[in-house]
């Protein structure tokens, strides 16, 4: 037995150094295993030989160190294969979590590989021995990645992540310094894991869009609107004035106060009624102009030739015999 399994080892060990061809990890006295992957040929010197230890240790079904040196390789030069180096190692250890989530990330980075077939097969079989727990696994995504990760407001650890959680629905916030923060309810199944890939908006971004739009309103929008608000709280004004003359004419000592009274009431109800015609005229002036202003391409009012901004100066003159509007504009 020992003879053989050195010889095992030893064909193992030559069989990666001449070419890094495939090859059959089949320790002696066992059932062949699943053939790991060799490693792409720009592997650095140092990563080649924790490749080789981890694929010593795998022969040896030393597990723990295999995964070890699998994700030190790694470490140095990302690697699909030795991804699903390291899920078979968690999958001859009976970690169904880990190897479930190796081997899926396995599928997404390398998704023509030869082993695709076996390695879907064991997702299958990892994701019913979840379920039989009362569990199943989400991973989450983000771009950039480094995103602190909630679910239901206990902070699990950041993207990518992935992890067990019951079925049914799960809320889900991400936070990344510089980024709008991103919500999101995720419905986890029974019998199969999850995926979520969330691309995060930066905050300057979303300003600048925001400011953008503000900065296609011209000058006369605004100017309509503005008159618009004050003509109408003006309106109200000469409105509540009205009745208190009508209040004091009703109060008359005598006829020729009361009719000076009423006379009053009646210029300020005209006043009132002209205030709430042009407040309500301006105010819809402004609003049609606000609409086609938010519809303009910014870029193409930038760069249109001659283009000034437009301008308008009101003016509301009021006297005791005369209440008017006066415009000025340049467009």
């Amino acid at each position: 037995m020992k003879h053989s399994y050195a010889r095992a080892v030893s064909c193992l060990l030559f069989w990666l150094l001449s070419a890094l061809p495939s090859y059959a990890r089949e320790p002696a006295g066992t059932a062949p295993r699943s053939p790991a992957e060799p490693p792409p040929p720009d592997l650095t010197d140092q990563a080649k030989q924790l490749y080789l230890l981890g694929a010593e240790a795998f022969a040896a079904q030393r597990n723990a160190d295999a995964v070890s040196y699998f994700r030190q390789a790694e470490r140095l030069v990302s690697s699909a294969k030795l991804t699903y180096n390291i899920a078979l190692a968690y999958d001859e250890m009976g970690d169904t979590g880990r190897a479930l989530r190796e081997y899926r990330a396995f599928l997404a980075r390398e998704p023509g590989s030869v082993h695709r077939d076996e390695a879907t097969a064991r997702v299958a079989k990892l994701e019913l021995a979840l379920a039989a727990l009362g569990v199943q696994q989400l991973r989450v995504a983000s771009d950039p990645p480094g995103a602190t990760l909630r679910v239901e407001d206990d902070i699990v650890g950041v993207t990518p992540w992935a992890g067990e959680l019951t079925p049914g629905l799960h809320q889900i916030r991400l936070e990344r310094a510089g980024y709008r923060a991103h919500e999101a309810q995720v419905a986890l199944a029974a019998q199969h894991a999850a995926d979520l890939e969330v691309t995060l908006l930066p905050e300057q971004a979303h300003a600048a869009k925001t400011s953008g739009a503000r900065a296609r309103i011209q000058p006369l929008s605004w100017s309509f609107l503005g008159v618009g608000l004050g003509a109408l709280a003006g309106g109200l004004g000469f409105e509540l004035s009205r009745a208190s003359s009508s209040e004091r004419a009703g109060r008359a000592s005598s006829a020729e106060a009361e009719a000076r009274a009423e006379g009053a009431a009646d210029a300020k109800q005209m006043a009132s009624l002209l205030l709430f015609g042009a407040g309500g005229a301006f105010v819809v002036g402004g609003g049609v102009l606000l609409v086609l202003d938010l519809g303009r391409d910014p870029e193409s009012v930038a760069d249109a030739p001659g283009n000034t901004a437009s301008a308008a100066q009101v003016s509301l003159p009021c006297t005791h015999n005369f209440c008017g509007l006066m415009t000025r504009a340049r467009f």
